[in-house]
């Protein structure tokens, strides 16, 4: 059975990203002499600065392939409905490494966005120096600016994949592939795909891919005094074995709540997974360690979590909707934790006894690529292919590529010509990216009982 998400939701920044606007370009051998043009590009900075003025609102800056070191700042800012769109060369692959900007006295932050309506979009950033026993690895991404959206990028192996302040408004983070994001230190791990937090909203995170962190996959929180929880959506992200790169985490995949009230939270069509035996909380909504913190209200929907000593713990909630969600930990005790403000789940949620018969299967479209999308199998009964319908993602006589979020720049786990209806897809489970550095366990591989593709279409 397949379960076609599409991925509706809030569309934050008006007009298509990349359309309209002048091109300018950049790359690893480009100069602040250069011009901007294909022949003369300029260095990624002077291009994030603006060009000296030549940047305008709608344009779109494209990476070139190769990779880009240092810390950098993005200043550059479009308007509404004309974004600056920051955008990875078509059919190259630009990557920013962070091992030039790696602080040995403290972690920094390496890409900090300060510029509004700007969109960041399909290019990798990680961090490939090796030294991972102190607290070296700074933020891979850092949002300063409202009206933001951060689109299809790869990020891994740095501390924190992904950071927001708590000031800026209308920020998405949309079809973005964390992993091996964090370190360990003396009392525990640390380092998270997405941490955020938000004073008004939205905020929203959707169609992520976060696994293998050192902490937490969505880490949605807030110490007292630092920011609120506010108007904050996460849907249809996939969060799975987060926490497993440490020897003594306690991470859980999702985790909305801190030491400041959360409110107008929504949280629909995730998908969580922890591998048997792995000994963590799956998905947290309310800390249990802020005292007398009383959050607002939680709209739950529609998730599918599955493993982990706790599946779900819901605490301190004023108002709340938790319906349609199916939930399954073998072993877990409880597998629904609840505190004395929240009533039991209602019948529409469906707490299993036992693993279903046959394998369910997920599509979500992605919002801002044609003929991508993400798949996610829970195989059930370990079938050795699953059969997806794609009609909904690619047409007749498209040419695609399927690849595995584990080995994503592997080669294709099927592809060819789309002849229309369902693909066979390989369930055989492939070894998770060792992180850069080593860490104190490896986490456990999850074929054939998961697995988590991406679908893209190729150009004709």
């Amino acid at each position: 059975m397949t379960l076609r998400l599409a991925a509706v939701g809030l569309v934050l920044l008006t007009g298509v990203p990349g359309g309209g606007g002048r091109s300018h370009y950049v790359s690893p051998s480009g100069a602040s002499a250069g011009d901007g043009t294909m022949t003369r590009p300029w260095d990624l900075a002077t291009a994030l600065a603006g060009g000296g003025g030549r940047v305008a609102p709608g344009d779109t800056i494209w990476l070139r392939g190769g990779t880009y070191r240092g810390a950098l700042v993005s200043s550059v800012r479009g308007a509404p409905g004309a974004p600056v769109v920051v955008r990875q060369y078509r059919g190259e692959r630009a990557v920013i490494d962070a091992a030039g900007a790696t602080s040995r006295t403290g972690r920094g932050d390496l890409f900090v966005v300060t510029g509004e309506y700007s969109v960041f979009w399909g290019f990798e950033v990680m961090d490939s120096d090796p030294d991972r026993t102190t607290d070296t690895r700074p933020n891979m991404i850092v949002n300063d600016a409202s009206h933001t959206r951060y689109v299809n990028l790869i990020v891994h192996d740095g501390g924190i994949g992904f950071y927001t302040y708590a000031p800026p408004s209308d920020v998405e983070v949309s079809g973005c592939l964390f992993y091996n994001n964090g370190w360990e230190v003396p009392r525990q791990a640390n380092g998270h795909a997405i941490y955020a937090k938000s004073n008004t909203g939205p905020l929203v995170l959707r169609d992520n891919i976060a696994f293998d962190q050192f902490g937490y996959g969505l880490h949605v929180y807030t110490e007292a005094r630092s920011g609120l929880l506010n108007n904050i959506r996460l849907e249809g992200n996939v969060v799975f074995n987060n926490g497993t790169l440490s020897a003594k985490s306690g991470a859980a995949n999702i985790l909305v709540g801190g030491r400041a009230r959360a409110d107008a939270i929504v949280a629909q069509d995730n998908l969580a997974y922890f591998s048997p035996g792995v000994p963590q909380t799956n998905a947290v909504f309310g800390w249990r360690n802020a005292q007398n913190v009383r959050n607002g209200t939680l709209t739950l929907s529609h998730n599918y979590l599955v493993g982990g000593n706790v599946v779900l713990d819901l605490h301190a909630w004023e108002r709340w909707e938790v319906r349609q969600n199916t939930l399954y930990g073998p072993g877990a005790r409880p597998i629904v934790a609840l505190d004395e403000t929240v009533q039991p789940l209602d019948g529409t949620n469906h707490v299993l006894a036992a693993p279903p018969s046959q394998p369910a299967v997920f599509v979500r479209t992605n919002p801002y690529e044609a003929g991508r999308a993400n798949v996610v199998v829970y195989n059930w009964s370990q079938q050795d292919t699953v059969a997806v319908a794609l009609s909904g993602v690619l047409q007749r006589g498209d040419r695609y590529a399927v690849y595995n979020v584990q080995d994503f720049f592997g080669a294709p786990v099927a592809g060819g010509v789309y002849a229309g209806g369902a693909v066979r897809i390989p369930m055989k489970g492939v070894a998770p990216p060792p992180p850069i550095g080593g860490a104190p366990q490896l986490p456990p591989p999850t074929g054939p009982a998961f697995g988590v593709f991406v679908v893209t279409r190729l150009p004709r």
